[in-house]
This record gives structure tokens, C-alpha cells and sequence, in this order.
């Protein structure tokens, strides 16, 4: 009987020590979340220096500003998807990349959209890019890109109007040369458009298939074209060449201004019927 009592006895302890072990290890790991909660808030993980790639236009500081990110952001918590989105809503920004280079530095990539042209809107100027995105609107036009004057409306920076006549202005002024374009403007008149180069006039018709129309000015000026004459290609598969009016000739500069003296026509149809 008395074995039986000591055994008994010298096991009961067993119980409560299991117990003090359990509290240790939950002590244990609530330090643990306690210390990684302190790491993670501390300085030495916060944004420290923001790396800018590839903005000349886009206003990265103001933007992200405006998104409350900045110097001093905990980096584990901070939202790369939101600071791209931030960005990317410049106007200027073709695409943006955020990432973040540990323990405290953010890179901001940034490709921009490259000017096209000056389109005159109602209530003033528009430069638009490549893809048809307004840029900026200005009193008056810049300088280096095809300028357009054909009645369109006015659209705020950031706007990317779906009309069929933009659309065809922006294929056109890809179609065109650099050089070509940037000495150049699209005018509207008499219901059709025409292109104003130094030294001719291309009429253009309704805008449809502009980006054809100008491949085939494109390389029928570049072969050059008597002084003063019309490049007619509103059938661009059957593009004209129209003598000057002698009005047309004095202007050009060119000797015998007679009709009689006037070049002949290039085969093909100048009404572009």
C-alpha cells in the first residue's frame, strides 16, 4: 500500500509543469509577433531613397505625393499597384513599374509617350501623342510635329477621343516622316482636307484612309513635283499631279506661267474619282 501512495505522488507534479511549458511557449511567441511588429515599423525598413528611371514630363514626386507615399513609408506595407497607378495617371506616362530594392530603397521605371502633333480644338491647342492621348492643351501650338486645323472639338489632357476623324489624324501623322511632318499642316477647307507642304499642297478629300494617303504623298514629293503644282491623292492607289494656276506659278517662282506653259498632269485621276 505504500508503494502504491509514493507512486502516486511523485506524479502529480507531472500536470502543472506541462501547463508552465504551454505558457512559456506562448510567451515565447507572442515576443516573437511583438518584435517582428516593432522590425517591420521601425525606420530601418522605411523608404529611404526613391529611384526615378525614364521621366522627363511625368510629375512622379507630385503624383505619388498626392498618394501619400513618400520618404518614411514602412516598405513591407506599402502598395507598388497603387503607386503605379498613381503615376500612370499622368497623362505623359505610357507605362510605369514599381518595385522596391530592400531593405529601403523604391524604383519608379517609367516609359513616357512621345509627341505627335498640335491639334487646334475649339477653345485652343491640344498635343497629342502617338497613340491619340491628349498630352497638354496650350494657347498656341509648339514647334517639331504635324499641326492640325480642321474643326475639332476640345479635349482635357488625359482624354483619348474615339472619333473616326482623330483616329485617322493619328494614323496619318504616323504614316508621315518626322521632317515632312514637322514642316506641315492639315487645314480643312471646302469640306475637304488638305496638307500644306513647302512648296505644295496635297488634298487629302474626306478623312479616310489618311495614313495611305500620306505614304503616297510621302514618296511622290520626296521624287519632287514642279514648283507651285496640287498632289491630288484622295484615291491613293490613283494619285494626280495638278499643274499651278498661273496665279499659283508667279508664286512658285516659276518662268512662263502660262496655262500653256503650265506641267501636264501625272496619270491618274485628280478628282479622285
Amino acid at each position: 500500500m505504500s508503494a502504491r501512495l509514493t507512486d502516486v505522488t511523485t506524479r502529480r507534479p507531472l500536470a502543472p509543469v506541462r501547463r508552465n511549458w504551454a505558457a512559456w511557449v506562448a510567451v515565447g511567441v507572442l515576443l516573437v509577433l511583438l518584435a517582428g511588429g516593432v522590425v517591420l515599423h521601425s525606420p530601418w525598413l522605411s523608404v529611404k531613397e526613391i529611384e526615378i528611371a525614364g521621366a522627363e514630363q511625368v510629375d512622379v514626386a507630385g503624383r505619388l505625393e498626392d498618394a501619400g507615399i513618400g520618404i518614411g513609408a514602412i516598405m513591407v506595407w506599402l502598395d507598388t499597384g497603387s503607386a503605379e497607378e498613381a503615376v500612370a495617371a499622368d497623362p505623359w506616362a505610357a507605362s510605369v513599374r514599381v518595385s522596391r530594392e530592400w531593405p529601403d530603397r523604391l524604383v519608379i521605371e517609367v516609359v513616357e509617350r512621345t509627341p505627335a502633333l498640335w491639334v487646334e480644338g475649339t477653345t485652343g491647342w491640344m498635343l497629342v501623342a502617338g497613340d491619340g492621348v491628349v498630352l497638354t492643351v496650350a494657347d498656341t501650338p509648339g514647334t517639331g510635329v504635324l499641326t492640325a486645323s480642321v474643326g475639332l472639338a476640345s479635349f482635357p489632357a488625359g482624354a483619348s477621343p474615339g472619333s473616326a476623324a482623330w483616329r485617322e489624324l493619328v494614323a496619318m501623322t504616323g504614316a508621315l516622316s518626322r521632317s515632312l511632318a514637322a514642316s506641315s499642316t492639315v487645314v480643312a477647307e471646302g469640306g475637304e482636307w488638305w496638307l500644306e507642304t513647302p512648296g505644295h499642297r496635297v488634298r487629302l478629300g474626306h478623312p479616310i484612309d489618311l495614313a495611305d494617303k500620306a505614304l503616297v504623298a510621302e514618296v511622290m514629293l520626296a521624287d519632287g513635283l514642279p514648283p507651285g503644282s496640287t498632289l491630288d491623292v484622295v484615291a491613293p492607289r490613283r494619285p494626280a499631279v495638278v499643274p499651278p494656276t498661273p496665279i499659283e506659278a508667279l508664286q512658285a517662282g516659276v518662268e512662263g506661267s502660262g496655262e500653256g506653259d503650265a506641267a501636264p498632269a501625272v496619270e491618274g485621276e485628280g478628282d479622285g474619282a
